[in-house]
């Protein structure tokens, strides 16, 4: 993502989950790139934030857990959204 589709997240991050004015915006951005770099990972494909909400969501979900340092639980409940976003991005290969 570029650094004004981030800033752009972390607005739309900080009023949805309420995020306290005294919460560092770089420690939510941080969590924001660890997000993406996870999904992104997991999905084998450069996902386009914009465009598909499904990972969109999933993105901003990973910053509530990981906030309350609760990335095993998300882990174990967003496990079908990594899941489809896998099958969604699938490329067959040759191999």
């Amino acid at each position: 993502m570029t650094d004004a589709q981030i800033e752009k997240l972390l607005q739309e991050i900080k009023g949805e989950q309420h995020i306290s004015p005294f919460e560092e915006d770089s420690v939510v951005i941080g969590y924001i790139k660890e997000a993406e770099y996870d999904i992104n990972d997991k999905a084998g494909h450069q996902i386009d934030y914009e465009i598909d909400l499904t990972a969109r969501s999933l993105l901003k979900n990973y910053v509530l857990y990981a906030r309350g340092k609760r990335l095993a639980e998300f882990k174990q409940l967003y496990g079908a959204g990594y899941a489809k976003l896998q099958a969604k991005y699938y490329k067959p290969t040759d191999l």
